[in-house]
């Protein structure tokens, strides 16, 4: 990554709004965006003074030490997880020690679908001496970018929010590009009411459309609530639990406004 690239991306994350889950915590990785491993190893590129950088995804959580944009190793895992790189510091020195590590955080972390990130005051960890290895340098040896390639808005959007629709319908130019789940319902609405309520929400705006979230709670029989998202050339319709509504106005907010 150049120094150009990397100063941008670091003022970019800078700028945006943080993403606080309900825990507290800083989530760093939805939907495996970006991925995982990448998110961790941009977390340790930005920590300059030791800390233990705590990583949740599902039930896991994994501890690691880093300071001087440097990963120290790997301090813990919870549950309890039985592997010799735990509690160890990496080194180019250990070839065996650097894969360990990095088949460790790949299996607990590589394909999680929420990850995140707490910032803890340091514990004692290795020998003064043994300083790890750099985020930049990991990005070689595990083969693992920490450039991110920003997704489209509509296609973050439903990746972000991907574990709260019961169904999908993505629509864009006319044509459906994507579904999940039982989506007939959803293209019913799309056949007999989206163009309709296109044209008179054009009529009010009366000049350039912009992106839109319409929610109808308790739409279907079922008791789900459905969801239309306006953007562009493109059309999304989900179905979603009502309980999930705060969740998906948030992140339509921090991605489109």
């Amino acid at each position: 990554m150049s120094e150009q690239t990397a100063l941008a991306q670091k003022i970019a994350m800078l700028t945006a709004p943080d993403s606080i889950d309900q825990t507290g915590a800083r989530l760093i990785s939805v939907g495996r965006d970006p991925e995982p491993l990448t998110a961790i190893l941009r977390e340790v590129d930005d920590t300059v003074l030791e800390r233990s950088l705590a990583f949740v995804c599902g039930d896991t959580t994994v501890t690691i030490v880093a300071a001087g944009r440097r990963l120290r190793g790997i301090a813990s895992v919870t549950p309890a997880k039985d592997a010799d790189i735990i509690g160890q510091v990496i080194s180019r020195d250990d070839p065996d020690g650097v894969q360990a590590a990095f088949d460790l955080l790949q299996e607990l972390c590589g394909t999680a679908d929420r990850l995140t990130v707490r910032s803890l005051p340091p514990e004692p960890f290795g020998k003064g001496g043994e300083r790890g290895i750099s985020a930049t340098g990991l990005t070689e040896l595990w083969g693992v970018t920490m450039e991110v390639i920003p997704k489209p808005p509509m296609e973050k959007f439903l990746s972000t929010n991907a574990t709260a629709f019961l169904s999908v319908l993505h629509i864009r130019d006319g044509k459906i590009v994507s579904t999940a789940g039982n989506f007939k319902a959803l293209q019913t609405i799309w056949k007999s009411q989206v163009d309709t309520f296109r044209k008179a929400h054009a009529k009010m705006v009366r000049g350039e459309e912009k992106a839109q979230l319409v929610c109808f709670e308790g739409a279907f029989d079922d008791g789900s609530s459905a969801a239309m998202a306006l953007y562009e050339n493109e059309v999304v319709l989900v179905a979603y639990q009502a309980k999930q509504y705060g969740e998906i106005q948030s992140s339509w907010q921090r991605i489109f406004t």
